[in-house]
């Protein structure tokens, strides 16, 4: 991901939660993929070729927890049973404290969301 993305975002978010940003942000590049990233929706938005309306994970921030949502979330097997799906398909894993992200779990998260992502290149 770009810094540029992180660090337009960070300041738009509860300084509390920025810690927990970091971190997610960190394990979902830590997956590797081409992602293109970009503040949008009021997240930190992660998808493949600019398909902003399809993107594959995002990070958002709501008064209690930063999310980590997956726009196909009923397509991933959710071994820890972390996930709240929350439409026809999106749903997200919340959490409260940077200290409640496992982020080899959020890299597998997002590594099995790329793997089965329509748009995957």
């Amino acid at each position: 991901m770009a810094e540029s993305s992180l660090d337009a975002y960070l300041p738009t978010v509860r300084e509390d939660a920025r810690d927990t940003v970091r971190l997610l942000a960190a394990a979902v590049d830590d997956v590797g993929a081409d992602f293109d990233c970009r503040v949008t929706y009021k997240m930190l938005v992660y998808t493949f070729a600019q398909r902003w309306h399809r993107w594959v994970v995002a990070i958002g921030v709501s008064q209690a927890n930063v999310n980590l949502r997956f726009l196909y979330a009923t397509e991933l097997d959710d071994p820890a049973g972390i996930l709240r799906i929350g439409t026809s398909t999106a749903g997200k894993a919340d959490f409260r404290t940077a200290a409640d992200v496992d982020p080899g779990l959020v890299t597998a998260y997002v590594r099995e969301a790329v793997e089965k992502h329509p748009d995957t290149p």
